[in-house]
Parts: C-alpha cells; sequence; structure tokens
C-alpha cells in the first residue's frame, strides 16, 4: 500500500534505486521494524504536506507520541550518507546518457536564489537584508528543466563577526564541482546565466581549460564587445532555469530553510528534485 502511493509521487526508477543504496549502505545488526519505503513515505510528506516533524503525531494515533523523531532520526541519516544526492545523479546519469548519446553539444543554465533561513545554522550569511541572515542554493538544469547540479554556497568571512552571501560570479567553481562528470566530456558545453555571471577574460580560459566549460552571459550596454549573435540565441532560453527555481520553492521547505544542518536541508532540496525530475 505504501510502495503503491510512493509510485504515484516518485518515478519508480527513483524508488528502486534509493531502496538499493539503503541496503547496501545502512547496515545494521537488527531487522529494521520499519521499511524503507515507510520512511520514505512520511519524509515526502513532510516535504511535500505537512510543515513540522510533529504533525506526523496527527497520521499515526495507534503509534507511539514520539514515533516522528523516528522518521527525523531516518532522514538525518540518509542525509549524511548522501543517498538522496546518489540516488538523483545515478538516475539522472541514465537518462542522460539515452537522451543525448551521439551529440557533441551541450548547453546547461545556471543561477541562484535566495533562501529565507529559520534555523539554519551552516552556510548562512547576509544578503541584500543587512538585517537578516539567508542561504543561497545555485542550480544547474538542462533545457528539459531538469537539475544536473544543486549546491548550498559557501559564505565568505566579511569581518571576523559577519559573513556574507558571495556574488553569483564567484559560485560558478562550486557549483560546477557538483556536476556529474559526464556533463563535462561533452565537446562544447555552453553554461548559460545572467549579467551577475560576468566575468574576467582570465577567468573565462581558466573555466575552458579546467571544467570544459564555455561561459555565456549578456554583456552590458556600456561595453565595447557586444554580446555575439549565438549566445542571444541561447539567452533566449534562460528562462528554464528560472523555471527550475520556482518549482524548487513551491515546498515550504525549500524556500524557508528549517534545517539546522546542511546535509538534511540539501537531502530535501534533492528530494523536491526528484520529484520535479521529467523523463
Amino acid at each position: 500500500m505504501i510502495l503503491e502511493k510512493i509510485y504515484n509521487i516518485i518515478d519508480k526508477e527513483f524508488v528502486d534505486c534509493f531502496v538499493k543504496l539503503v541496503t547496501e549502505e545502512c547496515t545494521q545488526i537488527r531487522k529494521p521494524k520499519y521499511s524503507t519505503e515507510y520512511y520514505l513515505y512520511y519524509i515526502i510528506l513532510i516535504l511535500t504536506d505537512l510543515k513540522a516533524w510533529r504533525s506526523l503525531t496527527l497520521l499515526h494515533s495507534n503509534k507511539p507520541k514520539n514515533h516522528y523523531k523516528t522518521i527525523q532520526d531516518k532522514h538525518l541519516e540518509w542525509s549524511q550518507k548522501n543517498l538522496y544526492e546518489k540516488a538523483y545523479k545515478e538516475i539522472n546519469k541514465k537518462y542522460h546518457q539515452s537522451n543525448y548519446k551521439g551529440s557533441a553539444n551541450l548547453t546547461l543554465f545556471i543561477d541562484s536564489t535566495n533562501i529565507y533561513n529559520k534555523n539554519g545554522n551552516e552556510k548562512i550569511g547576509y544578503g541584500h537584508n543587512p538585517k537578516k541572515q539567508e542561504s543561497r542554493i545555485s542550480v544547474i538544469c538542462d533545457s528539459k528543466l531538469n537539475i544536473h547540479s544543486l549546491t548550498l554556497v559557501t559564505t565568505k568571512q566579511k569581518t571576523p563577526t559577519k559573513k556574507t552571501i558571495p556574488f553569483d560570479n564567484q559560485t560558478i567553481d562550486e557549483s560546477l564541482v557538483n556536476l556529474n562528470p559526464i556533463d563535462l566530456k561533452y565537446k562544447t558545453l555552453n553554461l548559460v546565466g545572467d549579467k551577475g555571471y560576468a566575468i574576467k577574460v582570465n577567468k573565462k580560459l581558466e573555466l575552458k581549460q579546467q571544467y570544459n566549460v564555455n561561459m555565456v552571459y549578456p554583456h552590458k550596454k556600456n561595453q565595447k564587445i557586444k554580446t555575439p549573435i549565438k549566445h542571444k540565441i541561447l539567452l533566449k532560453k534562460r528562462y528554464v532555469i528560472e523555471n527550475v527555481n520556482a518549482k524548487l520553492k513551491v515546498y515550504d521547505r525549500i524556500c524557508l530553510r528549517k534545517d539546522k544542518k546542511e546535509c538534511t536541508y540539501m537531502g530535501f532540496a534533492y528530494l523536491a528534485a526528484m520529484l520535479t525530475f521529467k523523463k
């Protein structure tokens, strides 16, 4: 019954892959009382419908009062072992290989968005609002709105007591590190961003040599070198990354950071990526 409910929410391949990873990496002496599918289903409910872990007590009238804590601890364990990320990247890699086979070019889109912080204490800093701390998540996706990289941006130490969120063009390297290695093997890899990703020529050459990436962004009006026509064609499709960010921030757990640890927040982020994945 639980398995059928999960299949209605997430693609079957993700569920099967995730259960396999849990079986391989979470070895236990005693057989667990509840199945992986049982825990996964209620964790999905926390992301999609419920706002707090304690809300699970309303669904378990016949369970112990603190049963929700068992499910919360399981999410923490899986997040610490990066099982959500591994499952997502494994399925995305299979899909990617079958859909882009034989292609020499790949175009990806990059953007970052600020996340309101409530309880987080890792990778938080001051952004546009000098009175409130926030987090920033950097996303790389393809033209079919499937995510290739999710990164919680590392903040910069501005003063001994104050951390700030870096500019968009300072998050490129960190985002590319999380990219699947298969993406970097293309003959041409275009990474399309907005004006915030404008970089110097030296940095462009460095990205080309290190990651095989051509950075594409619109030039400012007062620049002598204008935006090439072939870049303008790619920039017309940049709306897809805005759509991806909007899809992720539909979920309360993503747009408002309630998790203290980085790993638990990113666990929910990759789970949201599974929910929005399209073949």
